[in-house]
């Protein structure tokens, strides 16, 4: 193993290496693509490609390991195939991809990783504080449908034998188990920790810039706001989230659930809010603090034992975090505030498709026009019948809806 306390030239990977980023959730990774998304030419004039065209690659991610998003989704087919084909068309870049979904990939997923990205892969594994983390990560999940408040499902997510549900989630956030898991499939020499700390926000930004050969400082010109930089939530705005998903959640899609809530609601409190003094900070209770801290000394553990290189300082990894006997874990009041921005942010949501159906139905009326005056707005519109023009004005519409 070999570790650093801070990047230098020495982190920089080999030319046209394939960068993957795994994660672990709530590390910094949201910051991290959106800041590559936004400098995606200036990155490319550096000679690191990020593929696609959104602001990450959680689409392929999932479509290599078949797994979908979200309830009652499955995988988006042909999302691999398609970013792998730009990566392999890129002959002269350093490759830069990845999404946290990553790090859910059991041993025979992570040596298939292995397999299709060849000796040009390496591995990066962001991690933070476990305990400081837990937090975080149930904030997270509010936002993705969490119905179960902040204590049970910390007493959930700490247990020795937590129910199905949740064993899953443990096993991905396992920080030991992760990096040793990747480690084994594309060798230590192969993988880079990167340790997460608030004492020094500008280590992760300058290390990936090091390993890719970037020029330094150039990630934080990307203009990131509350959404974008994936920022804490307060217990109060957390709740908000929560006791929505209670009422709507069995009533909505997941496609349903991320136009009103995910994109709209909790955008707006993320976006345009900032947290203030009728605010309440999520604090561990006293319990569970020591068993993360057990935790968490059992992860370095096993990264010391991995071999892998490391940057940061690991004993940052099993700090102690800060805990009270009885903190709240519940709310019963928001801020009015929160309550404004949820509801403007769902508003804003019903905007843009307003905006969207009547340029459907623009479109629809003028292909209409065009079929009666008998001229055709495509090779084969004068010539089709009833069914085939029905069709194709259905498939356009269907195509215009789901832009944005």
């Amino acid at each position: 193993m070999s570790t650093s306390a801070a990047p230098t030239d020495s982190l920089r990977l080999p030319e046209r290496a394939v960068l993957l980023h795994i994660g672990l959730m709530k590390t910094g990774t949201t910051s991290l693509q959106n800041a590559a998304a936004a400098l995606r030419p200036e990155l490319l004039a550096g000679g690191v490609r990020y593929p696609g065209s959104n602001v990450n690659h959680r689409s392929a991610v999932n479509d290599f390991m078949g797994h979908s998003w979200g309830w009652g989704t499955t995988p988006v087919h042909g999302a691999w195939a398609k970013l792998r084909a730009e990566i392999d068309r890129d002959t002269e870049n350093r490759i830069w991809i990845g999404h946290e979904f990553g790090a859910n990939a059991d041993d025979a997923t992570a040596s298939r990783w292995r397999t299709e990205l060849g000796e040009r892969a390496h591995v990066v594994v962001t991690l933070r504080n476990y305990g400081s983390i837990l937090p975080s990560l149930w904030q997270q999940m509010t936002k993705e449908g969490e119905l179960t408040g902040f204590e049970p499902w910390l007493r959930g997510v700490l247990s020795d034998d937590p129910d199905h549900e949740l064993l899953s989630f443990r096993d991905r956030i396992d920080q030991g188990r992760v990096v040793t898991r990747w480690a084994k499939a594309f060798g230590p020499e192969n993988v880079t920790v990167v340790v997460v700390d608030k004492s020094a926000p500008q280590l992760l930004f300058d290390a990936f810039e090091s390993m890719l050969g970037l020029e330094p400082g150039l990630l934080s010109t990307a203009k990131l706001d509350g959404k974008a930089s994936n920022r804490g939530m307060s217990l109060e705005e957390a709740e908000l989230l929560r006791r929505l998903n209670l009422r709507l959640r069995k009533h909505l899609t997941w496609l349903e659930y991320c136009k009103w809530l995910r994109d709209s609601a909790s955008t707006g409190v993320l976006r345009y809010r900032r947290t203030g003094d009728h605010d309440t900070k999520l604090v561990l209770p006293t319990w569970a603090a020591e068993v993360a801290q057990d935790r968490a000394k059992t992860h370095v553990e096993q990264i010391v034992s991995s071999g892998v290189r490391v940057v940061g300082d690991l004993g940052h990894l099993r700090a102690e975090v800060r805990s009270a006997e009885d903190p709240p874990t519940g709310a019963e009041v928001v801020p009015m505030d929160a309550a404004v921005e949820a509801i403007l942010g769902v508003v804003r949501q019903g905007r843009r498709e307003e905006a969207r159906l009547a340029s459907a139905r623009e479109e629809i009326e003028a292909l209409r026009s065009a079929a009666t005056r008998g001229r055709s707005s495509g090779p084969t519109l004068a010539e089709a019948s009833g069914r085939e023009l029905a069709r194709a004005l259905g498939s356009r519409v269907k195509r215009r809806l789901r832009r944005g």
